[in-house]
C-alpha cells in the first residue's frame, strides 16, 4: 500500500500538471497535427510491444537471477531494439504511402529512435521493480513527464506544430531512461549468448503474445479510421478516445506496476494472489467508475 500510494501520488501530481499542458497545447495546435502523430504511433506502439520481449517481467518475476543472465537479457534488448528501429526508419517510406502522407517519413523515423533509447532502461526498471522501490520509479516517470510536458509547450507555443509533440515524447522517453539509470545504475556490457535464459525467454514470449493480441483489440480503430477518414477526423477521434479511455488507463496502469511486482514476491501462495486480485478490481472500480460518469456528464 506504501508503494501504491507512492505511485498513485507522482502520478496524480504529474497528471495536474501534464493535463494542464495538455489542455493548453490541444488548444495550440490543430486536429491534423494530433492525427499525423497517430498515424505514426499505431506502428511505433504495435512494435513496442516487442521492443523487450517481455523480458522485464521475466526479471521481476524470476526467483532468482544472476550477473550472467542480466547481462545476456541485455544483450538481447539492445539488439531487437536497433533491429525495431532499422525497421522502421527504412520502412517509413512505405507507411508515408500508405496513408498518402508523405511528411509522416520524418516523424517515423525519429520517433522510433526511443526504441535505441528505452532499451538501456529495462534492466534497472526490472531491478526497481524485483526490490519494490516503487518510490523511486514514481519519481523518475513524474519528473520525465513533466520535463516532456513542459518542452512539448514550449514547441508548441513557438510554433513547431506536430514536431513539439515527436520531441516531447522523445525528451521524456530520454528523462526516464537517464533517470532510472542514475537510480539503478547497470553500466555492464552486454552479452550476446543465450545459454541458459530460456525459461525467461519462454516467460518473456508469453507476455508478449498477450500484448500483441491487445493491441490488435485496442488499436485497430486507430488503424482503421487514419486510412479511411484522414488525419484530421482521425485527431479528432483520437483525442476523445484518449481522454475517454485515461481514467481507467492511469488507475489500472498505477495498480499494475505495483500489483505484477508484488503478486511475483507470493506467486508460490495461489489463494493469497487470488485474495489480492480481487482487491485490485475493487480499488480499480471504486476510482475509476465515478470518473468515467463524471466525463461522459461534461463532454458536451
Amino acid at each position: 500500500m506504501v508503494g501504491l500510494g507512492w505511485i498513485a501520488g507522482a502520478n496524480f501530481f504529474g497528471q495536474v500538471i501534464t493535463w494542464g499542458i495538455t489542455i493548453v497545447v490541444m488548444r495550440i495546435l490543430s486536429p491534423a497535427d494530433y492525427g499525423l502523430l497517430a498515424m505514426a504511433t499505431v506502428f511505433v506502439a504495435f512494435l513496442s510491444l516487442m521492443s523487450t520481449a517481455g523480458l522485464g517481467p521475466a526479471i521481476v518475476q524470476a526467483r532468482e537471477i544472476d550477473e550472467d543472465k542480466l547481462r545476456q537479457l541485455l544483450g538481447l534488448i539492445i539488439i531487437i531494439n536497433v533491429a525495431l528501429f532499422l525497421l522502421l526508419f527504412i520502412a517509413a517510406p512505405f507507411i508515408a504511402v500508405f496513408f498518402e502522407e508523405p511528411r509522416l517519413v520524418d516523424i517515423i523515423r525519429v520517433i522510433s529512435s526511443q526504441f535505441v533509447i528505452s532499451s538501456l532502461a529495462v534492466i534497472p526498471e526490472s531491478l526497481l521493480a524485483r526490490e519494490l522501490k516503487f518510490k523511486t520509479r514514481a519519481l523518475v516517470d513524474l519528473l520525465s513527464n513533466i520535463l516532456g510536458g513542459f518542452l512539448t509547450l514550449w514547441l508548441a507555443v513557438s510554433g513547431y506544430g506536430v514536431w513539439s509533440l515527436v520531441v516531447g515524447t522523445i525528451v521524456s522517453v530520454t528523462g526516464k531512461t537517464v533517470g532510472l539509470n542514475l537510480a539503478a545504475p547497470y553500466l555492464r556490457w552486454p552479452s550476446f549468448s543465450l545459454r541458459g535464459t530460456g525459461h525467461l525467454v519462454a516467460f518473456g514470449g508469453k507476455i508478449t503474445a498477450g500484448r500483441i493480441l491487445w493491441f490488435f483489440y485496442s488499436q485497430a480503430d486507430m488503424f482503421i479510421a487514419g486510412k479511411l477518414l484522414g488525419k484530421e477526423s482521425l485527431g479528432f477521434y483520437s483525442v476523445a478516445m484518449h481522454l475517454a479511455s485515461l481514467p481507467v488507463q492511469k488507475i489500472s496502469g498505477i495498480l499494475n506496476q505495483v500489483a505484477f511486482p508484488a503478486f511475483a514476491q507470493i506467486q508460490h501462495d495461489p489463494s493469497m494472489i487470488a485474495r489480492q486480485f480481487s482487491k485490485a478490481i475493487r480499488i480499480l472500480s471504486f476510482f475509476s467508475f465515478p470518473v468515467l460518469w463524471g466525463i461522459s456528464s461534461i463532454a458536451p
